[in-house]
Order: structure tokens, then C-alpha cells, then sequence
């Protein structure tokens, strides 16, 4: 049996991950932004959507169904092989069949478009997505190696980036180079994965995994099937001009970057959770999951809190020398930061709960009823001319609000669970982030300019909060503090 691995040391090194996915593209996001614009930031965007959405079938739920089963018997290495075994063979059948459909679809809608080039090098990307098999490392808990071969490849993409990308006539280059680095990343996992793991054929089992693989692909999904719908809408309004869609995508972009930062605290415990409530038992479970929220509400409310007061700031000195053509996104951001929060915690009631508990169908009516609303919001707000990223993300937010409002009765009166969101050891965090309102005013007042007041804020509320968290003698605030002195010393 391997060595329980450490929840803190993984939780490190996820977050070490995070944030440098989460520099890299602060550092050189705005690269190409600055080179293309918005319009040909657009087209990359609306592409990228459309691939999406055919990556959800061709993907067919298997990471996070994969992930689950792996974890429950991973000291047993049969079991895993046999597991590994039935979930590439199908990994290999959904893309197939997918790849196929998808590049039909694109010839017969795009043909002769510029479009229709980008679509294609996404047609390359989702077929190499079969040796995506990043779910078996994270069931067995490789955190260690995930971080740093993908800190090895996403820095040999900056550098090409900088290298080969100068100016507008760069563009195929650059949507080759973002190609690259995601059959770097799945063939590198894919080895090292088959070093220990071998094809195991004997116990091949297809028919029993499809029908849970189906509400799962839902419930995985749930995020890209609402905000990339979000997108789909704006490619579609926009008849050619897909300007709409950067302006939408650059804030969600950023929160893109910062969700898995703070998820990190939550996406290493999905297989312990699942081992836990099998080895332990329920009381066990709950415990650590109440605990894992409180730390997780601890880092959420203040980043959802500041981003959504600091959005002028960074539009501004992400998009830099465009920043005009994305004044706009600003509200966007806005709106982005507050769904954060309900992101955040739908995140907890999905994965960490109904997803552990395999109340997949009820989630499955749950996000069926709330998309259908968030469909019918926007044919709404598309009759009365009202359709625009800021309202597409405001629809999307009220949708998924309904939702984690259904998850949450559900949670707590039909699974009765001893778990309450609304208790003051994890709500606090949220009141005590309000004081950035009266603080950032205060700083505005000074008119600083766009550099010092995003500095001089962020600095001074960070301070602030972390002030009050060690004077109240928050437990979750201490053990973490205490964890990392020890390390020092």
C-alpha cells in the first residue's frame, strides 16, 4: 500500500501550480491582446468556444468519473490498470467519433471563412486530447510531478511565444504555438504514466461506466455549458464581428486564472474525500469537509471582494495599449467577480458533495433546469436589444445562483448533512472583505493613478484583513500561518 500522501504538501504544490499559471498569463496575456486586438483575439476566442463545446462530448465526463473510481481503489495497482485500461479505450472511441463530427460541422458552416483555419488546428487539438490522462496522476495524488512538468512546458511556450510572435501576420503561429503546449503536457503525462501502469485487458468494462459518464459530462460541464454559452450567443449576435467575445472573454479569462488558484485549497481533496467517506465513514467525511470549506471561504470572499473593486485597474493594465477597445469590460469584471463567489461555492456543493455522495442524477435535473433558464434569459434579453457580455454574464450569474440555491436545500433536507454555509466560521470572511469598500474609497480619494492605486489598495486590504483574521484568532488563518513558520525554521 502506498504512503498517504500529505493534503498539505499536495495543497502546496497545487497552488504553486495555480499561481504560476496565474503569472504567466498576467506577464504575457496581454502580449498578443496588444498585438491582435480584439478583433482577432475574438476570432481565437469564438474558435476556442466552439471546441469547447464538441470537447464536452468528445471528453464525455471521463476526467472527473475517471478520477473518482481511480481514487477509491488506488492502492490496489490491478484495479487501476483495469480501471485506466477501460477508461482510454473510452477516451479513444468519444474523440474519434467526435473529431469527425466536429470537422464536418466546420466544413459545412465555415468553409471559406478566416475562421475556418483556426477550427481546423482545433480539430488537431481535440483528436491529441485522448493522451490527456491527467486524472489517473491527480487520483493518485502526483501532484508533485504535474506541477513541475507543466511549469517545465508552459515555459518553454512563454519563450516561444516572445520569440516567434511579432506581429498581426503571427497569428496562425500563434494559435500553432497553444497547440503545442497542450500535446507537450498530455504526451509527457501520458509516458510518465505508463512507466508504473501497464494496459491491463482483462477486466475490459465499457457499457457499465455510460450511463454515470453521461450525467457526469453534465455536471463537469456545467460552467462551460453556461458561460461558453455566454460566448457562443455573443459569435453569433456579433454576424462576423466577434469583437463582443473578447470584450467577454478577457474577464472571464482572469477569473479563469484565479478560480484554480483557490480551488487548489479544494481540487487536491476530491480523492481523499471520496477514500474517506469509504475508509471512514460519514463523520469523518463532514468533518473534513467543513473544514476545507471554512479555509476555502477564507481566500474566496477577499479575492471576489477585491477583484470586483478593482476591475478598472486590471483591464487596464492587462489590455495596456488596447485598453480603450476593452473599456467595456470593465462592468464585465465586475459581474465576473461576483460570480466567483457563486462559482466557488457551486464548486463545494458539486465536488465535494453530491459529486462524493454520487447524487449525479439530481444534479444532472438541477443543471438542466438552470441552463434552460439561462437559455431563456438570454432569447429574452436578445428580443428586447439587450444583449451584450455585461447582461450575458449578469443572466448567467442569476442562473447559477438558482442553482447552487436548489443544491443547497437539497444538501441540506434530503441528503441532511451536518453543513451549513450560513454558519459565522465561514461567512465571516465575506463581512469581514466589506471593509475594502470603505478602504479603496479612501485610496481612490488620493487619485494615484492606475499602477499605485492597484498596488497601494491590494497591499493596505490584504494587510488589513490578515490584521483582523490574527487578532480574532481565526483557526483556519493560525494553522496556516503555524504550518508555514515551521517550514521556515
Amino acid at each position: 500500500m502506498p504512503k498517504e500522501k500529505s493534503i498539505f504538501k499536495n495543497t502546496l504544490y497545487s497552488i504553486a501550480l495555480r499561481v504560476f499559471n496565474l503569472v504567466v498569463p498576467i506577464v504575457v496575456g496581454a502580449y498578443p491582446i496588444n498585438i491582435f486586438g480584439a478583433g482577432l483575439m475574438g476570432t481565437a476566442n469564438y474558435s476556442e468556444t466552439i471546441y469547447l463545446y464538441f470537447m464536452i462530448f468528445a471528453g464525455f465526463g471521463i476526467y472527473n468519473y475517471a478520477l473518482r473510481e481511480i481514487s477509491r481503489v488506488r492502492n490496489n495497482k490491478k484495479k487501476v490498470e483495469q480501471l485506466f485500461t477501460s477508461f482510454f479505450i473510452l477516451t479513444i472511441i468519444t474523440h474519434l467519433i467526435v473529431t469527425a463530427v466536429y470537422l464536418i460541422y466546420t466544413w459545412t458552416s465555415f468553409k471559406g471563412q478566416f475562421i475556418y483555419g483556426v477550427l481546423l488546428v482545433y480539430g488537431f487539438n481535440m483528436f491529441q486530447d485522448i493522451f490527456y490522462i491527467e486524472w489517473i496522476n491527480e487520483a493518485l495524488e502526483n501532484y508533485n510531478f504535474i506541477t513541475i512538468k507543466s511549469i517545465i512546458v508552459r515555459s518553454i511556450y512563454v519563450v516561444l511565444l516572445l520569440t516567434l510572435v511579432k506581429t498581426k501576420d503571427d497569428f496562425m503561429i500563434y494559435v500553432w504555438l497553444n497547440t503545442f503546449c497542450l500535446v507537450a503536457n498530455n504526451l509527457t503525462s501520458f509516458i510518465y504514466i505508463k512507466k508504473d501502469f501497464k494496459f491491463d485487458f482483462s477486466k475490459i468494462e465499457i457499457k457499465k461506466h455510460i450511463k454515470p459518464l453521461l450525467f457526469i459530462m453534465v455536471i463537469a460541464n456545467a460552467t462551460v455549458l453556461y458561460t461558453k454559452l455566454d460566448e457562443l450567443f455573443l459569435g453569433w449576435y456579433g454576424a462576423g464581428n466577434y469583437s463582443a467575445v473578447s470584450i467577454y472573454h478577457v474577464p472571464q479569462l482572469m477569473i479563469n486564472i484565479i478560480n484554480p488558484v483557490i480551488l487548489s485549497i479544494v481540487a487536491v481533496t476530491v480523492p481523499r474525500l471520496s477514500n474517506v467517506i469509504v475508509e471512514k465513514g460519514e463523520e469523518e467525511y463532514e468533518k473534513l469537509l467543513n473544514k476545507i470549506t471554512t479555509i476555502y471561504y477564507m481566500f474566496l470572499f477577499p479575492v471576489g471582494i477585491g477583484l470586483s473593486l478593482y476591475s478598472k485597474e486590471v483591464i487596464a493594465l492587462y489590455t495596456t495599449s488596447k485598453y480603450k477597445e476593452y473599456i467595456p469590460a470593465i462592468t464585465v469584471l465586475q459581474i465576473f467577480a461576483i460570480y466567483l463567489l457563486v462559482l466557488g461555492t457551486q464548486s463545494i456543493f458539486t465536488n465535494q458533495i453530491m459529486y462524493v455522495k454520487k447524487k449525479e442524477n439530481e444534479l444532472f435535473k438541477f443543471i438542466l433546469v438552470c441552463g434552460v433558464l439561462n437559455f431563456i434569459l438570454k432569447g429574452i434579453l436578445i428580443k428586447f436589444g439587450e444583449f451584450n457580455p455585461a447582461t450575458a454574464i449578469g443572466s448567467t450569474l442569476i442562473s447559477n445562483f438558482a442553482l447552487i440555491a436548489m443544491q443547497y436545500v437539497f444538501i441540506r433536507t434530503k441528503i441532511k448533512m451536518n453543513y451549513n454555509i450560513l454558519e459565522w466560521s465561514k461567512i465571516k470572511y465575506l463581512i469581514f472583505s466589506l471593509i475594502f469598500i470603505p478602504v479603496t474609497m479612501f485610496i481612490r480619494s488620493f487619485d494615484l493613478g492606475i499602477i499605485k492605486t492597484a498596488i497601494v489598495g491590494v497591499t493596505i486590504n490584504a494587510a488589513i484583513y490578515m490584521a483582523i483574521l490574527y487578532f480574532t484568532r481565526d483557526k483556519p488563518f493560525n494553522l496556516i500561518l503555524s504550518k508555514i513558520l515551521r517550514k521556515k525554521k
